[in-house]
């Protein structure tokens, strides 16, 4: 099992966010888990329900540093497994897994996007830190690769 250190951010106030940027559009409202993939970056826009189960562990403020692990058909957090649903969110996830162990610090926070319903927030992975004068960094991540 591989593991990373993620370095967080969150906005200085609620609700604003960066754009995130030329990608390949493969949204579809159907699915829980929408993996959009730019050149220095990937996201994660996420339905209502698993928006609401993983904003708070991967973005909120905890007592130690969180704790995420990622699967080739799972993700885990506090040891409660997220099956992933079919074949086009599992094949993301592979894509996703090259992106992290790529070498570079890995920052993540939340961008949106014009294309997208209104609220979409996305979990953004990046490799260039987000502007400073919109995030304020927190605490890191552990995230472990299986």
């Amino acid at each position: 099992m591989d593991s990373r250190v993620i370095r967080r951010y969150n906005a200085y106030y609620h609700g604003w966010c960066l754009a995130f940027g030329e990608h390949e559009v493969t949204y579809d409202e159907g699915k829980e888990i929408n993996w959009l993939f730019g050149e220095d970056r990937m996201g994660l826009a996420l339905a209502p329900r698993l928006r609401k189960l993983l904003f708070r562990e991967l973005l909120g403020q905890h007592d130690k540093i969180p704790e995420l692990t990622i699967s080739d058909d799972a993700i885990k957090f506090k040891s409660r497994p997220y099956p992933l649903p079919d074949e086009s969110t599992r094949a993301g996830m592979q894509y996703f897994k090259k992106f992290l162990l790529g070498g570079d610090d890995v920052h993540m926070f939340l961008s949106s996007h014009f294309c997208y319903p209104a609220g979409t927030r996305i979990v953004t992975f990046a490799r260039k830190k987000p502007l400073g004068i919109m995030y304020k960094e927190m605490q890191p991540m552990k995230l472990n690769i299986e």
